[in-house]
This record gives structure tokens, sequence and C-alpha cells, in this order.
């Protein structure tokens, strides 16, 4: 069985998401040793840009609609920007490998602690239980869609492998999105805006058939994330060090470091930033 991991990126005015792909994939290399394939619409700018870029394949799509969505540059910076989030169901057609492991390119890998999720026959693994690096902020949109609904599932980062049973899963995420109103309304989702968290959970509800069922396996360690109000200061090795901001103090931060745990870092444009000159702020 080959294992392998695949990125998305996909870039907009405002940011170059292959930047941050290729930053991603090499992290991906070093600590989980496994090859890595780019799904992209920028192919012609990340040979052009990154001609020694880590990717073992490129694949080459269009990604067609996108929407806008506010992104905050920390606690006092933000601004709307385009986000193309509609490709991520098509994943099942697009791996080149058996058993994959999916991430955002914004989640940067600083451990070996999911090379367990290839050590398992498991169809489906993907995060539910995640932590804040700002200890002091309410989790409960990510604990369920709203308050009184099912559980919140991560998309950032799952690893499945192909069969009928997680074939028929994208399956669903594609439906979902295509009835995305009608699903948010039964869901009682607030936002009109599609997210792939959303509907991999609607998804995931469905395949348990609607109760706690088994099909989604928990990822080894845990989803740990700042948020884009935080900033990525600076990296070394698996150390990363970020400000994440006080509670009731809008513009100050908290220094928080973190050694050997993937972070999930929402911050696009502070990672970006580091990539290229190394500090986030």
């Amino acid at each position: 069985m080959i294992n392998g991991a695949v990125i998305f990126a996909q870039n907009n005015s405002s940011l170059d998401y292959v930047k941050l792909a290729v930053f991603a994939a090499k992290q991906i290399k070093q600590y989980l040793d496994i090859p890595v394939s780019l799904v992209t619409d920028s192919k012609g700018w990340l040979n052009k840009a990154y001609p020694d870029h880590p990717f073992d394949q490129i694949i080459d799509i269009d990604f067609g609609v996108s929407q806008y969505k506010k992104f905050y540059d920390g606690a006092l910076s933000s601004k709307n920007v385009e986000w193309k989030n509609f490709t991520r169901d098509k994943i099942y057609a697009l791996t080149p490998y058996d058993r994959t492991l999916v991430i955002d390119s914004d989640y940067i890998i600083n451990s070996s602690v999911l090379k367990a999720a290839f050590d398992n026959n498991n169809d489906f693994q993907i995060y539910q239980h995640s932590m804040d690096l700002a200890e002091w902020r309410d989790m409960k949109e990510f604990t369920r869609i709203n308050q009184y609904s099912i559980p919140f599932y991560w998309a950032t980062a799952f690893v499945f492998q192909k069969n009928y049973i997680t074939e028929t899963f994208f399956d669903l995420v594609a439906y979902i999105k295509t009835e995305w109103t009608y699903f948010r309304t039964l869901y009682e989702i607030e936002s009109s805006t599609f997210r792939n968290d959303f509907a991999f959970s609607i998804a995931i509800h469905i395949m348990n058939g609607k109760t706690n069922g088994a099909f989604a396996v928990e990822l080894p360690g845990c989803m740990t994330f700042i948020k884009d109000k935080d900033l990525l200061v600076s990296m070394d090795g698996n150390k990363m060090k970020f400000l994440v901001e006080k509670k009731d103090y809008a513009g100050q931060y908290t220094l928080v470091k973190t050694t050997g745990i993937d972070v999930h870092v929402m911050n696009k444009t502070s990672l970006s930033r580091y990539i290229d000159g190394g500090t986030g702020v």
C-alpha cells in the first residue's frame, strides 16, 4: 500500500498559498518521510517561483468558484479576501496514493506523531478534539457546529484509505456542498459561508447513521492551533514561538512556545511573512 500526503494550494491576490504549501511539504518530508503531492491551479507559478519544490506530483486543476471571507492578521488588522475552498471533496479521485494524509497549507508538521495513522487499518481518521494555544478563548465553535447540534470535526488534517466506504463519504461531502443552503438550514448553521469543516462534520454524522458511530476515528495527537488574531514569531527546528492575544486587551499578546507539536497556524499572512524573512510579526 502506497502512503503519501496531499496539500491543496489555491493562490489569490492577497496570499501565495503555493509558498505555504512548499514550506508545509518540507516539514512533512522531514518528520513523516512520505511523498507529498500538490493540488493547485498555479502550476506555472510553482515551477517559476519554487523550482526546487519538494513535490513528487503536481495535480493541476481549475478551482473555479470562490467566496470571500474576513481574515485577521493579528488582533487589530483584518480584510475580506478571496477564499477558494470548494475542492476538498475531490481528493478521493485526485490522490495518487492508497492511503493519504491531507493537510491545509497552514498546518505545520513538527513531529512524527502522524506516522501512527499509517500503521492501522482505519478507513478514515480526523481530529475532533483540539487545543487553542490561547487557553482563555471559548472553544464552543470547535466543539459543535452550533451549541445544540452535532460534533465539529477539523477538515484541516485527515487520513483516509481508498475503498468504497470513503468514496461514499466524499460523494456525500460533494452532495452537501451542492445543496449547502438546505444543509446549513437543516443543521442550523448561522453563516452562509461554505466551510469544509461543516460539510465534513455533517457527512460524518450521516455516515454514522446520525448516532455516535465509529466511521471517523481520532487521528493521533491533537489539533493544536492559533487563530488569525495571533501571530507566529519564529521557528527553530521543531520549536515555534507565537504571540497569542490577551483576554480583554485588544492588540496585546502573550508569548507562547511549543516544541515538537504540530500546529494549525490560522494566521496565514503571519506564516507567509515568517517564510519570507524569518519573523511573522
